[in-house]
């Protein structure tokens, strides 16, 4: 009955111990769970980044020549917009929408030359 009473007794400070690093434990996993998900947002993935880039792409062809882009011309998810802000500046919006629905719009400011 010794033995019994030696191996089965259970002191106060080992529970709160165990309950105070379960706590510990708790608001890490807490705080790693807030930072993963702020960082892995949509705008960090790699369809945004290839949106983006076609996005710049398709300005860049625009600039070019304009016959660059005779067939993205019949693309419904494509949308290139020229607007005169004054005399020596005009704004080009480019938007795009990709294959998941996703709109990007970007807008570019270039020297309009008369």
């Amino acid at each position: 009955m010794v033995f019994l009473k030696k191996y089965y007794s259970v002191k106060a400070n080992s529970i709160l111990e165990s309950v105070i690093a379960l706590t510990i434990i708790s608001i890490c996993l807490y705080f790693a769970i807030l930072i993963f998900a702020s960082v892995f947002t949509p705008r960090t993935s790699a369809k945004f980044y290839n949106t983006q880039n076609k996005v710049n792409e398709l300005f860049f062809l625009s600039q070019l020549k304009n016959d660059s882009l005779q067939y993205e011309s019949a693309n419904e998810n494509l949308l290139i917009e020229e607007e005169i802000v004054n005399d020596h500046l005009k704004k080009i919006s480019v938007q795009y929408k990709d294959s998941t629905q996703f709109k990007f719009e970007k807008s570019f400011y270039v020297e309009n030359n008369p």
